[in-house]
């Protein structure tokens, strides 16, 4: 086969323009400091990016899943922890007072002191987070307590519904985030309705009603039992959470070292490889500077 001079000119054209597109290739990776920055680069790795990419995305919105639910779960525990101590402190004053007394001043101040206690029984169970009412169910928006004393007693009415709401924290993990309030100071249809005994509790007393006293007595202990359930309901889930969320830490950190491993640029290798690519290019482009003065009065 007769190499002309066209075909020589050709391939040294050839060769300059992939010795520069290689020069290129790797003053991009420095730049970017990226191994891999378009899928054509190299498809394998581009596949096994996207899927880690994607699996780092994900692990990420879980964290933040979990984060967002330990707010709620936080606030839902430190309520919980102020409705059992005001409970606490009704047991005691009614402690006092079960045997009865014919000592009028003494059954008002204890009166007045459960009616203060109700009301603040009332105000926990309508606490709020950014403007949403953690013990009302999912109906947020609602307020599930009225904080005044009923006379005569009557079942107080519960606002909220008895619906829990979930939050997804990992792959087909759901872990629930509220603890509807018919749980917590119960309702007329559910659980132990603290409010509602209680005003029993504080017409007995005015009553001196003993009988009645006590038999109210024994409804606050049991009330005093369901909000320690609700606590142990609320702890088993922050516990569960952290323990997802040390997961999710050392998932995520285990994607972003083999991420790193396969895209993070090796800055000292890439500099000897153009060092040398550089070199070969200005090889290249002084063989064909040469070969391109060669004319046919060199072969006279």
């Amino acid at each position: 086969m007769r190499i002309t001079p066209n075909i020589t000119m050709q391939n040294s054209l050839y060769n300059i323009q992939r010795s520069r597109s290689q020069l290129d290739s790797i003053q991009e990776k420095i730049a970017s400091g990226r191994n891999y920055n378009r899928p054509s680069d190299d498809p394998v790795s581009a596949r096994l990016l996207v899927g880690f990419g994607d699996r780092l995305r994900t692990t990420e919105q879980y964290q933040s899943n979990i984060n967002k639910a330990n707010v709620w779960l936080k606030m839902t525990d430190t309520a919980l922890t102020g409705l059992a101590n005001t409970m606490y402190e009704i047991k005691r004053l009614t402690a006092t007072i079960t045997s009865g007394t014919d000592d009028l001043t003494f059954r008002q101040n204890t009166v007045t002191q459960l009616t203060n206690l109700r009301q603040q029984l009332a105000d926990i169970g309508n606490t709020q987070l950014e403007d949403r009412y953690i013990f009302a169910g999912t109906a947020t928006d609602t307020k599930p307590y009225d904080r005044n004393v009923q006379v005569p007693p009557v079942a107080a009415t519960y606002l909220g519904n008895d619906t829990t709401s979930s939050i997804e924290i990992d792959t087909n993990s759901i872990e629930s985030l509220n603890i509807p309030g018919d749980q917590v100071l119960g309702s007329d249809t559910n659980g132990v309705n603290i409010l509602y005994e209680l005003d029993r509790l504080i017409a007995a007393i005015e009553a001196n009603d003993v009988p009645a006293i006590r038999a109210q007595a024994n409804q606050m202990e049991s009330g005093a039992q369901q909000l320690q359930r609700a606590q142990v309901i609320n702890a088993t889930r922050i516990s569960r959470l952290d323990t997802t969320s040390k997961m999710l830490a050392n998932t995520k950190n285990t994607l972003e070292t083999v991420i790193g491993n396969i895209q993070t640029a090796d800055y000292a290798k890439l500099a000897v490889e153009m060092t040398q690519q550089q070199t070969a290019f200005e090889a290249t482009l002084s063989s064909t500077a040469r070969i391109s003065q060669v004319s046919l009065l060199d072969y006279l």
